[in-house]
């Protein structure tokens, strides 16, 4: 089984020869407790990047300006080692909770707003995953 840890899970193949890439069909084992912890914590580091900076997708974080020119680009150094230390099926994995889970809050937040506190308690209930979850 691969699990997709600290390699790209794509397959293209653009040839029409039958033998597999090098790197395809090999078995990668499970990541050990440390790698676990090390992408748990990158990932921790990012995000709280992309939320400090108010970025709500990952991957999001380059600034444009009205003339379509990069202007900056933030939590460059917390993307990089969110890659390197997570796998990219993980990376897949935890960018959509992310995603799923501010569109959640939002949702709560709204029917908070609007008084409608049977609407956010049952979008409370709802399981939102998050970044916490181990």
């Amino acid at each position: 089984m691969v699990f997709g840890f600290g390699s790209s899970s794509s397959s293209s193949s653009s040839s029409s020869s039958s033998s597999p890439a090098p790197t395809e069909g090999i078995e990668r084992p499970a990541p050990t407790r440390e790698e676990r912890k090390a992408c748990w914590t990158s990932r921790d580091l990012y995000f709280g990047c992309l939320d400090k900076n108010k970025v709500l997708q990952a991957g999001d974080e380059v600034q444009i300006d009205d003339k379509g020119k990069e202007i900056s680009k933030v939590c460059g150094g917390e993307k990089g080692k969110y890659e390197q230390d997570c796998g990219k099926a993980w990376i897949d994995y935890f960018n959509k909770r992310r995603t799923l889970e501010l569109r959640r809050q939002a949702t709560i937040d709204a029917a908070e707003r609007s008084g409608n506190r049977e609407k956010a308690e049952a979008w409370r209930s709802v399981s939102g995953g998050g970044s916490g979850g181990r």
